[in-house]
């Protein structure tokens, strides 16, 4: 993720705010309020573009597009391994409804710096804010059966030649074991990554 100046400087508190100490559903939902952002209500998220949610648009996730949601996860129920791919398939659905919701040009993958400000264009922390909304909707719906959505994590701190960089994290309820939840390199409508948050970390 490439940040604008400012969004550098705004960024930078929570950099080092977000070390996994105490994770849970209410630390996810806390997570918005630490960056001034909506954190989402029922069905409705408060939807994040134009880098650090410099915009932002009322999306109703429901109807059609959640039943199929729904049953896909419902399907899936069996192990956390096919929940994980069937979280992909509906994040991967939900990054094409958010963009059509948007409008305008679809989004640019990896936050191109001339892109800032554009309506439509998300960068990393606009994909976490609006993943994790996604994720404690169906959470709160009973629909994650091995997975609980955590506080979000970060990467990269300049001084380590990274730049920072954001993603939403599922725990499996059993292990513990921390995943990331990441669409960011990803056009809408393609499958996002979801890797061991370890192996995230390590990556530039």
């Amino acid at each position: 993720m490439r940040l604008a100046p400012l969004l550098i400087l705004k960024a930078l508190p929570f950099l080092f705010m977000s070390a996994p100490v105490m994770a849970g559903p209410q630390e996810a939902e806390n997570w918005f309020k630490e960056q001034g952002y909506v954190q989402p209500a029922g069905s409705r998220i408060i939807a994040c573009h134009g880098y650090g949610c410099a915009r932002r648009l009322a999306i109703s996730v429901d109807g059609a597009w959640l039943s199929r949601a729904v049953a896909s996860l419902r399907a899936a129920q069996g192990s956390p391994d096919a929940e994980r791919r069937a979280l992909a398939e509906v994040v991967r659905s939900y990054t094409a409804y958010i963009a059509a919701s948007f409008g305008g040009k679809p989004d640019v993958p990896g936050s191109p710096p001339q892109m800032s400000g554009v309506h439509g264009q998300m960068d990393c922390l606009d994909e976490t804010a609006n993943t994790t909304s996604l994720l404690l909707i169906l959470q709160d719906q009973g629909l994650l059966t091995h997975h609980m959505v955590e506080h979000p994590e970060s990467r990269g701190f300049f001084f380590d030649g990274r730049y920072p960089h954001f993603t939403a994290v599922i725990a499996e309820k059993r292990t513990g074991a921390e995943w990331a939840v990441d669409p960011w390199k990803k056009p809408p409508g393609h499958r996002p990554d979801i890797l061991p948050l370890d192996r995230w970390r390590q990556d530039s």
